[in-house]
């Protein structure tokens, strides 16, 4: 029998399976922290959002065991189960954090570290650890794949998140090297998701993360019971790279200051607007004052949006809001648009079913023109003509939208987020704990494991 050549993965798997939680900078920590409180604001508001129903109603049968926490409430699933569900809320209003391209990594990280960590007794500081170490092994894949070209190839880069997920999840379960090598590659065989789920505007693109979830930590308690996987998980002929990178990758990337520079936060994008990404720098610059925001009559105005080739793509479809008419409302530049100048705020109450189908709103959108600019590298860059019915012609132009590395959003806002999500979060415990929640996420690092954190996730007083 031929010995299989070594796959670059191997020397990932290593660092990652061993690395010492204590070797993590408290920096590193930190943000983790940080995307552990936007992620749990974003489940808090996406918690009775369309798709949660079906997807608790489906993990509720599929679960034999109460293993693992629900968030913000007293059930306990199995805990792919209930990995699933978190993650489906958390994805819900599309208000969670993003890495270039399109990866919505803490959506399903934190999930799989919720549950994983309940499962084994884990630390804080473990359980941080672990989030750390897992964005950092998929985001230095993602960086190798794209050295040559963006790579979207209309597969869902969320199977990114099948990388991270299941080496968090080994970690906190404590596989050994030949365990975590098996989970890894077993991840990977359940590659994950389509493009085509966010131009139809469907639920999948919701159901689809809790699937990134569930498959991460299916993948490590099935290499737990002992199910060999796939082993050449990168440079296989049917590897990670053959099918998803455009060109060369560069290995170099994959363990360039391994152990030294943990990835993630210069890459992190996080939302202070509950929709598409692509959109951010749109709806920042028409919130922002200016003559826009002083028209008497915005209805009746001609608007022009001059997009990127990448925004035009996912959000410059015509706005005909259907079953689904919240997703339609995150992805739609024209909505953006409509809603900005119509209503003068961005918040998950304007992406309701309710509000993406207002008639006075939903006119305007049809009304707008999108164009695509080619010269417009930048995949949020654009620029937006305004004609009212008497008087010159506005302009608004922007790119890096606020919540991007070159824009960022800093700890005080995502606090500010967190409460608000809260606030009007349907889960009592969510609500009225919110203080609590953030003070046991803001001293995690300490606790000898998750238990104050969950309990003030569904306790009412």
């Amino acid at each position: 029998m031929t010995k299989l050549s070594v796959d670059p993965i191997e020397e990932l798997i290593a660092f990652a399976s061993q690395v010492d939680a204590c070797m993590i900078p408290p920096a590193v920590l930190a943000f983790q922290c940080k995307r552990l409180m936007d992620n749990l604001g974003c489940l808090a508001a996406g918690y009775d959002q369309s798709g949660v129903d079906a997807a608790l109603s489906l993990a509720r049968r599929w679960s034999g065991n109460a293993e693992a926490s629900i968030i913000g409430s007293e059930e306990r699933l199995a805990a792919p189960q209930a990995a699933f569900v978190n993650a489906v809320r958390a994805r819900a209003l599309d208000y969670c954090d993003v890495l270039s391209p399109g990866w919505h990594p803490s959506s399903s990280d934190i999930p799989v570290a919720l549950a994983a960590a309940e499962l084994s007794g884990a630390s804080g500081l473990d359980t941080l650890a672990a989030l750390a170490v897992g964005q950092d092994f998929a985001q230095r894949i993602n960086l190798a794949a794209q050295a040559n070209g963006f790579f979207y190839r209309g597969f869902d880069s969320n199977i990114l998140g099948l990388f991270s997920g299941a080496a968090i999840a080994a970690r906190l379960l404590r596989l050994d090297l030949h365990a975590f090598t098996d989970a890894i590659g077993l991840a990977f065989d359940f590659g994950i998701g389509t493009f085509q789920h966010y131009q139809d505007k469907t639920l999948a693109v919701r159901i689809s993360q809790g699937l990134v979830a569930r498959h991460a930590l299916e993948a490590v308690l099935m290499a737990q019971a002992g199910i060999s996987g796939p082993k050449r998980v990168l440079s296989g002929e049917n590897g990670f790279f053959n099918l998803y990178a455009p060109g060369e990758p560069d290995l170099g990337l994959l363990t360039h200051h391994l152990g030294t520079a943990f990835l993630g936060e210069e890459a992190t994008c996080f939302k202070l607007y509950p929709h598409c990404s692509i959109l951010l720098a749109l709806t920042e610059a028409l919130l922002n004052d200016g003559p826009h925001r002083q028209l008497s009559d915005p209805a009746r105005a001609k608007i022009t949006l001059h997009a990127s080739p990448t925004m035009r793509m996912v959000c410059g479809a015509p706005y005909e809001p259907q079953k689904t008419a919240e997703i339609d409302a995150q992805f739609s530049a024209r909505y953006i648009i409509a809603n900005a100048l119509l209503r003068g705020q961005a918040s998950a109450r304007e992406f309701s079913a309710a509000s993406a189908t207002e008639p006075t709103v939903v006119a305007l959108a049809q009304r707008i023109e999108v164009h695509e600019q080619h010269a417009f590298d930048r995949f949020d860059r654009f620029e937006l003509h305004i004609t009212p019915e008497q008087g010159d012609t506005l302009r608004l132009e922007a790119e890096f939208g606020r919540g991007w590395p070159e824009n960022p959003a800093d700890m005080q806002d995502i606090r500010e987020k967190f409460l608000h999500c809260c606030a009007q979060s349907p889960s009592e415990g969510l609500r009225l704990n919110a203080r609590k929640l953030m003070a046991c996420i803001e001293n995690l690092v300490e606790a000898p494991s998750l238990q104050a954190l969950l309990a003030a996730t569904r306790e009412v007083r």
